[in-house]
Order: structure tokens, then C-alpha cells, then sequence
């Protein structure tokens, strides 16, 4: 929904975005290239339709990148086909301990497996943007993202031999950085990396680097634009302080494990100095320590501190150092990407999840080199036979996501926040029309926060992992995504101090609330419409969960009355 509140601020005609899941006053300085370009598509098609174009299109695109990426360093086509594919749908153990909902293991597992876990799930079960399946389904921002990256990565290498490809790099990163811009961080450190390789093979030109850097430059327009949002824009400055830890590193490690099986003992096989080899048996040696670490690693907060990342930092670049192969660079920078993505996961900033992206990339292309080499020599049935079971056990939580989250999602319409429904009712339709419609430049609406609705068994039980159709809809995001409309707490992330607006907004809508504290809370929202849920229809499931369901009709007109819902237009 907020990609969607961008596109619909396009289809008004703005270039600059403002934040339309907050109240508070801004600038409007935001500029979003992907979501302008989808608006002006959605002016014709709509939001949902636009939307899904530029995730497939994204998506479509994305295999012919990642297909030359691998070519540059497999001869064999079966490998190459074999990359492609596990790059795409490979993933971690996580279908062995499957959830539709959370972060935590709530399912019955073994205890061993939990305490190994420590009660986490891995990554590849909740975080799309760290791998390519889920990414597809997710949305079109991961996919371009996805492809500027590889283009980016495949013009570094082209430089070598020229200046061609370093205008199509400079454009790709400067868009890159326009709209995703954690992931040049992650560009950044892989090259770092690639540099340490390249000095170590001793195959690095001045002239080469002097291209490199020309195409790193194309990061310039959008960066100093960025630093110019974020110091005029308060809400922008709320929004990036936002903290995002990475996943505990065995949640990590279990997201890739299957890949790290692959890929480092191949890479023993297939590198035949012993430098090379010592190369892989420190970057093992690391994932083992930070894998020991993580035992005692607090979930609210930085899992290495600035000393310690530098010095695992620097750790992982000896172990590239000692990797580099004379005369691939293309393994080069796949191993720079994946060892530094790796560690970069956990550089001491707020953001540094969303540092995860794509990193199943290069893992998954260097596990099926590894495959490679651990089959090379064997009969053509027996390499087939654990090309399939390769294939089954990396896709299995690609499957999950399709089969199993998406299936029961659908069926029980609930998204995975749990509060928020797939579908749109008549009512909530005819609202979402109606405040549409409506011309002014500025309109705030409040709607109820959403509540949840766990399973219960037969019993009375609270079932695990379950959840149903919301007990109340949290229509406030759906409202700013799809009218334009601004709401007091539209969302955990784009909300500043969210937790405390979600419950005024909620003791707003309580019956027992006294007079003066309803009239203080409509005063410092000011709403311009609010959505009144119907007594009848939420009010015996509400009273449930302690809720006595107040009725504002009487601030303002009522322009729609549905089963579900009532539009009130607020008296001023």
C-alpha cells in the first residue's frame, strides 16, 4: 500500500510524493522513478493491474540476466540450466519447520531442532527480498531491484575491455539508488570485495578501476537528493530511523545452509592451490564463529558492534583474498557478493536487513558449481538422480510460499499481518470510491486499527500458526494506498511514533471513552471522513476481546451506509 499511495499520487499528476500514512506536515519531496513510471500506467489500467505488470515484466527479465550471469562462468549447459533454476527457486531448511505467520517457531518441532534454531525460523520462511521465488510473488520493486543489480554487477565486468557498458552501469545504479537504495550499500561492499580478488590475482588495470568508479559515480544525482530529503523532511527522518535488524545469524544460516553445503566443499574441490583452499576454510571457519555468536546475540539490536564488523569484515576480505582466481572474474564476484553479503548483513545501521537482497544469488549459483564438481565424472543417471533431489530439497520452501502460505492465505482471507483481509468487500469497495472521488488535495480518514482472529479448535484452544478473516479490517493503509487520502496511523514503518497513534486511533473508536477525550483525539487527528465499523455486524465478536464499539455518527454526515460499514463526512 505504499507503493500503491505512491502510484496513485502519479495518477494525480505529482512527480514529488509526500507520505500519505501520517498527518504531520511535510514537503513532499520524495521521488520514486519505478512507482511515478507504474502511476502513469495505472492512469489507464488501474493500481492492481499496473502493479502486477511490473512484477512480471520485472520478473521476465530477471531470467535472461541471470542466464548470461551464469554463462560467464559455466561452460557446461546443464549447469547453467542447473544455476538458473536453484537461483531462482533455491532456498534453506525452512520447509522443514513451515509457517504461514511470525518469525518464531510456534508449530510443534523437535527440541533439538528448536534449541538449534533457537526458537527462530530461518529466513528463507518470512524475508522475500533475500531470495528470488518469493520475490517474484512479493512485488515488482524486488524484481527491478533484482535486475539493475545483476546489470550493474555484469557492467563492472564488461568494463574491463571498455567504455560501452559503463553509461548502461551509471544509469542502472543511479536508478538503483533512486528507488532501493540499500542495495548500492551492498553493491558497495561487494566490490570491495571484487577489488580484494582482483589485486590478489593481480588482474586489475588502472584503466579498468578508472571505468569502475566513473560507473560508480552514476549513484551521484539520486544520493545528494536523498541527503537533501532527508534533512528538510521530518517525516522522511522518522521513517529512515526506523529500526530494521537483520535476522539472528541462524536464521540466516539456515536460509542459506543447503547452499553453503554445496558451495563451499565444491569450491574445495574445484580450487586446486592451497591458498585458494585456505581461502574457503576461513570464510568456513567465520560462519562457524558468528554461527557460536549468535547463541547469546540480542533480537533488539546489533548483532556485532562497529570494532567487531570491521574485524569480520576484514576477516571475509582475507578469505576473498585468498579465493581470487586468476583468470574468472566473473567467480570472482560472485564469491565477493556472496562472502560480503554475507557479513554485510550486519553492518551497525538501522536499516541493515533490507541488506539482504537477493543475496541467494550468488549462493545459489555457487552451490550449483560446487554440485558440479562433487557429480563431475559420474554417470549421466546418477548425476540426474542428484540433480532432482538437489533441485527438490533447495525448492521445497519456494513451494511452501506458493502452495502452502499463499493457498491458505486466499482461503482464510487474512493477509500474513494478520489484520489485514485479501479481499475487499462491497462496502469497503464503495468507500474506497467514494473517498476517491473526492477533490480535494488534502483529505485525512480514520478508520478503526484492525484485530486480529486466531484459530480455535473444537476444544477452545488457540491453534497455532492459524489465523482467520480479521475480527475488524484494518482498512487505514488500504484507504491511503488506494484514494490518496492521508491516515493518523497508517503504517508500523511510514507512521512516525506509530504504536502510540494505533491506540488513540483505537480508543477513539471504544464506547467508554469519556466525551472530552473522544473530542481531544478528533481535534488533533482533524479527519476529514471517518469509517464507522456497524454495531451489528463487529460489535458481538469485538465485545469478545473486551471491545464495546462506539458510534460517531453523529460528527458529521453519513454519505454511505452499508452491512459493514458507514462513511461519515466530519462537520468543520
Amino acid at each position: 500500500m505504499v507503493y500503491s499511495a505512491w502510484m496513485r499520487q502519479a495518477m494525480s499528476g505529482h512527480f514529488l510524493f509526500d507520505n500519505r500514512f501520517t498527518t504531520d506536515p511535510q514537503p513532499g519531496l520524495t521521488v520514486h522513478l519505478y512507482f511515478w513510471a507504474l502511476g502513469l500506467v495505472a492512469k489507464v489500467t488501474g493500481i492492481p493491474f499496473a502493479a502486477n505488470f511490473g512484477r512480471l515484466l520485472f520478473t521476465g527479465l530477471f531470467v535472461p540476466l541471470l542466464y548470461r550471469l551464469v554463462k560467464r562462468v559455466s561452460g557446461s549447459v546443464f549447469i547453467t540450466r542447473l544455476a538458473v533454476s536453484l537461483t531462482i527457486l533455491g532456498g534453506g531448511v525452512g520447509f522443514f519447520v513451515w509457517q504461514n505467520f511470525g518469525v518464531t517457531i510456534v508449530r510443534p518441532v523437535p527440541d533439538a531442532i528448536s534449541s538449534l534454531m533457537l526458537g527462530r525460523l530461518p529466513i528463507d520462511v518470512w524475508q522475500p527480498e533475500a531470495f528470488v521465488f518469493p520475490s517474484m510473488l512479493t512485488n515488482g520493486l524486488f524484481m527491478v531491484s533484482l535486475c539493475l543489480i545483476l546489470i550493474v554487477f555484469q557492467s563492472f565486468l564488461d568494463a574491463r575491455d571498455g567504455w560501452k557498458p559503463v553509461l548502461w552501469g551509471a544509469l542502472a545504479i543511479g536508478v538503483l539508488m533512486n528507488i532501493h537504495s540499500y542495495d548500492v550499500l551492498m553493491i558497495a561492499f561487494a566490490m570491495v570485495g571484487f577489488l580484494v580478488m582482483q589485486l590478489g590475482a593481480r588482474q586489475l588495470s588502472a584503466a579498468w578501476v578508472g571505468r569502475g568508479v566513473v560507473i560508480a559515480l552514476g549513484v551521484l544525482p539520486a544520493a545528494l537528493w536523498f541527503v537533501h530529503v532527508l534533512h528538510n523532511d521530518a517525516v522522511f527522518q522518522a521513517r529512515a530511523a526506523t529500526p530494521t535488524y537483520s535476522a539472528n545469524f541462524r536464521q540466516v544460516f539456515f536460509g542459506y545452509v543447503l547452499m553453503f553445503l554445496l558451495a563451499l566443499p565444491g569450491l574445495y574441490i574445484r580450487f586446486r592451490t592451497n591458498r585458494q583452499r585456505a581461502g574457503v576454510g576461513l570464510f568456513s571457519a567465520l560462519l562457524i564463529g558468528l554461527f557460536v555468536a549468535a547463541q547469546t546475540a540480542s533480537p533488539d539490536g546489533f548483532f556485532l558492534g562497529q570494532p567487531v564488523w570491521l574485524g569480520v569484515f576484514a576477516a571475509a576480505l582475507a578469505s576473498l583474498f585468498l579465493m581470487a582466481s586468476e583468470d574468472q572474474p566473473a567467480l570472482n564476484l560472485l564469491l565477493a557478493w556472496g562472502v560480503t553479503g554475507i557479513v554485510g548483513l550486519y553492518f551497525p545501521e538501522l536499516f541493515q536487513r533490507k541488506l539482504a537482497m537477493g543475496l541467494s544469488v550468488p549462493w545459489a549459483i555457487l552451490a550449483t558449481l560446487g554440485f558440479g564438481e562433487m557429480v563431475r565424472g559420474r554417470d549421466r543417471s546418477a548425476r540426474n538422480l542428484a540433480s532432482i533431489v538437489v533441485t527438490l530439497l533447495l525448492s521445497a520452501t519456494s513451494i511452501c510460499w506458493l502452495l502452502a502460505r499463499d493457498r491458505f492465505l486466499i482461503r482464510n482471507d487474512v493477509s500474513n499481518t494478520t489484520v489485514h483481509p485479501v479481499y475487499l468487500s462491497r462496502d469497503e469497495q464503495e468507500i474506497i470510491r467514494l473517498i476517491a472521488q473526492d477533490p480535494r488535495s488534502r483529505k485525512v480518514v480514520v478508520a478503526m486499527p484492525g484485530v486480529a482472529s486466531p484459530g480455535f479448535d473444537e476444544t477452545g484452544q488457540k491453534m497455532p500458526d492459524v489465523f482467520n478473516t480479521p475480527a475488524m479490517p484494518d482498512l487505514n493503509p488500504i484507504i491511503s494506498g488506494l484514494t490518496g487520502a492521508y491516515t493518523f496511523a497508517g503504517h508500523w514503518s511510514e507512521t512516525p511514533d506509530y504504536n502510540k497513534r494505533r491506540s488513540l486511533e483505537t480508543e477513539l473508536f471504544e464506547a467508554r471513552l469519556a466525551p472530552e477525550k473522544q473530542k481531544e483525539i478528533l481535534d488533533e487527528i482533524k479527519p476529514d471522513y471517518i469509517v464507522q465499523p456497524m454495531e451489528e455486524t463487529f460489535g458481538p465478536t469485538l465485545r469478545l476481546y473486551g471491545f464495546d464499539l462506539a458510534d460517531l455518527s453523529s460528527e458529521g454526515e453519513t454519505v454511505f451506509s452499508g452491512n459493514q460499514f458507514k462513511l461519515i463526512r466530519v462537520r468543520h
